[in-house]
């Protein structure tokens, strides 16, 4: 059986590939299909008291669990930006995220820098990491891809654009990716947010090797400060339903 299921999941993704250039090939052009729809978000509105938390890299089956009870504990809901190979590891963790009202982002499948990838594996990483989302039902009313690093080129832009997605990155780095202790991710995050903040944390790393408590434990006090500061704590598509207004 599961043999079968991989079968079908690298034909459906070979077709997938072909759509994807044949669709570079006949629109010819860049810029986004949808005038309306920017290709790369940084933020939300300054005029909403709203704060978008992205989680990156996992998930984790140590740190996503006690971050999805911390988000379930002060009513907010998050956007992880998940790499492909752990969405195949821990499907569970996925359907957990989707089940309580979270939105689920492509990160790639493996974390290659793609801006120093080339079209066909770029095209390998994302499209392998949509095919797993899909075959979990994760919704695709906003297809959403964050670079891994945040790097993104001309080529990344125009892929976005020509296949219906947006790349989401951010405008508070917690910096929590850096090592730092509890205190100083959480004072990287209240001492800058304002409206339409999208904050990038992590939840994992790309080797699976990363201490991410340090995260854990300053979410235990950057989410009830936000929310005593009157921010709603909304996922990338209600961000960019509000912008669309």
């Amino acid at each position: 059986m599961h043999m079968a299921i991989l079968a079908d999941r690298r034909f459906n993704l070979h077709i997938a590939w072909g759509l994807v250039i044949l669709l570079f090939i006949v629109a010819g052009i860049t810029g986004p299909v949808n005038g309306a729809q920017p290709v790369t978000i940084w933020a939300g509105l300054p005029s909403e008291p709203e704060v978008a938390l992205t989680f990156d890299d996992g998930p984790s089956p140590l740190y996503t669990p006690q971050i999805l009870a911390l988000l379930r504990k002060y009513q907010a809901h998050a956007t992880f930006f998940v790499l492909g190979r752990k969405v195949e590891e821990y499907p569970g963790l996925v359907k957990a995220m989707l089940k309580e009202g979270h939105e689920v982002g492509n990160h790639s499948f493996s974390h290659p820098r793609l801006t120093k990838t080339d079209q066909l594996n770029r095209e390998r990483e994302l499209e392998t990491t949509r095919l797993d989302l899909d075959l979990l039902d994760c919704p695709r009313e906003h297809q959403l891809i964050r670079p891994p690093y945040s790097a993104f080129d001309d080529r990344l832009v125009s892929y976005a654009a020509h296949t219906g997605r947006q790349l989401v990155l951010w405008s508070i780095d917690s910096e929590d990716w850096r090592g730092l202790d509890t205190r100083t991710i959480a004072k990287n995050v209240l001492s800058r947010v304002r409206n339409g903040s999208i904050i990038v944390f992590h939840d994992s790393d790309e080797k699976d090797r990363a201490d991410r408590q340090p995260t854990v434990e300053a979410l235990k006090i950057i989410l009830p400060a936000l929310r005593d500061r009157g921010y709603r704590l909304v996922t990338i598509d209600e961000v960019m339903t509000e912008n669309n207004h």
